[in-house]
């Protein structure tokens, strides 16, 4: 690693576009969070990604030689060799598009791009519950289900940088139809996008008796995860039955990564991971019954550390971890 004192990290998403710039021992320094503008289209979104690099860069009053490299997490399909994002539903017009070089012609330092859950994970592992673990999954739950697996202390990729999509795991090939086309996906089920709405359906479809109602009002379109789990919490016997159903539904999925990947740690971030507690038993009873007793015996289930944090600081962590 050089003298260079400055590392910028930049999550892309669908709605919001947040940088920040860090020192080497992951101190968040200086940061800008501004709407992402998908509807723009890719240009006009690349240009918002490099004018919140200056405006970092300016708040510590760095100057492009005083930068090891920006990281970048973006939603996939990408190369994650290449930079390029190949198609991403939550960004109209991305296809094909050369992330790494459009950012690279105005700061030229080195610049890594990868899935924004990979990147997440890269942070958990750099500086948050995957410190000095070697093998480790990280999963994100919260509008859809995301992850990244380290093996032997390496980020696993695959061949064409597409692995570890663990919300496109089937758990029931039965079950509701996915954004990707497939029928059961895990995501399609257990995601916080596929917790309210089965939540709402079933106080559509006649269970009119819960606290959900009062807390909105009977306006079934405020309804969200959090709102759920308050519910829950306070008692109501549909949300616990809700909250009971989600903690299941992780727990089969979680089963399948322990038998697949035998890893020590299972780290759970995004929105979902608030409540963990909530729904901690009813996951490791669904594990006690489905994971291999000898890959159960040596993993331990636990709570992300990063929090919002996680995607910019895992994307600085590409840079620091090269």
């Amino acid at each position: 690693m050089s003298d260079k004192k400055y590392i910028v990290g930049v999550d892309l998403g669908g709605t919001k576009l947040s940088t920040v710039i860090i020192n080497k021992s992951g101190e968040i320094l200086a940061r800008a969070n501004v709407p992402t503008d998908a509807q723009k289209g890719p240009d006009a979104v690349i240009q918002k990604i490099k004018d919140t690099i200056h405006q970092v860069m300016d708040e510590v009053g760095a100057t492009v030689d005083d930068l090891e490299g920006i990281g970048i997490g973006s939603p996939g399909p990408l190369d994650a060799e290449t930079g390029v994002i190949k198609f991403t539903p939550n960004l109209p017009g991305w296809i094909n598009i050369p992330l790494k070089d459009k950012v690279q012609e105005e700061f030229n330092v080195p610049i890594k791009v990868d899935n924004d859950a990979n990147a997440a994970a890269v942070g958990e592992g750099t500086f948050g519950a995957g410190k000095g673990v070697k093998n480790f999954v990280y999963i994100t739950v919260s509008t859809g289900i995301g992850g990244g697996a380290f093996i032997e202390g390496k980020l696993f990729h695959g061949e064409n940088s597409n692995g570890a999509e663990l919300g496109h795991t089937t758990i029931d090939m039965h079950g509701p139809q996915c954004g990707c086309g497939n029928y059961g996906c895990w995501e399609a089920l257990a995601s916080g996008t596929a917790f309210t709405k089965f939540a709402i359906d079933g106080l559509k479809h006649g269970r009119r008796k819960s606290l959900i109602l009062d807390m909105v009002n009977g306006d079934l379109e405020k309804i969200d995860a959090k709102i759920v789990f308050d519910a829950a919490r306070k008692g109501d016997e549909y949300a616990l039955e809700m909250v009971e159903r989600e903690a299941e539904l992780l727990g089969v999925g979680i089963s399948n990564i322990i038998n697949n990947f035998n890893p020590r740690r299972i780290i759970i971030g995004g929105g979902m991971s608030n409540d963990l507690d909530m729904m901690y038993d009813r996951i490791m009873k669904e594990i006690d019954k489905r994971a291999l007793k000898a890959n159960a015996e040596v993993v331990e289930i636990v709570r992300a550390k990063l929090g919002k944090d996680a995607g910019v600081l895992g994307a600085a962590a590409l840079i620091l971890n090269q």
